[in-house]
């Protein structure tokens, strides 16, 4: 298990990899689908990860941005997001980390 850290590979050409993090399964799939959906001049991969840190792997991608997902309804999600963020390399937090909300009340 390791850190994430931005620069650990050399960025691909017109490739960008957004890594979505959360403890809800079904949403992070919704999002990732319609995520690839939209039309874009650049090849977008989308990986989905439950929490961090992600196993050791020779051929882990480079992930361009973390977007962490909280559920407001669920304790339990917003906890999960607190044990990864000890995994993410303080770099990454300069414009590579996003956290996306969801379960509000409409006001």
């Amino acid at each position: 298990m390791s850190v994430l850290r931005p620069l650990d590979q050399l960025p691909s050409l017109n490739t960008a990899a957004v890594l979505l993090v959360g403890a809800e399964d079904a949403l992070l799939q919704q999002l990732a689908e319609s995520m690839i959906k939209e039309d874009c001049p650049s090849e977008l991969k989308v990986h989905l990860a439950n929490s961090l840190p992600l196993p050791s792997s020779g051929n882990r991608p480079r992930i361009d941005l973390i977007v962490f997902v909280i559920n407001l309804h669920s304790k339990y999600s917003l906890q999960n997001v607190e044990k990864s963020l000890h995994h993410v390399d303080a770099t990454f937090f300069l414009g590579k980390v996003v956290f996306l909300t969801t379960g509000g009340l409409a006001g």
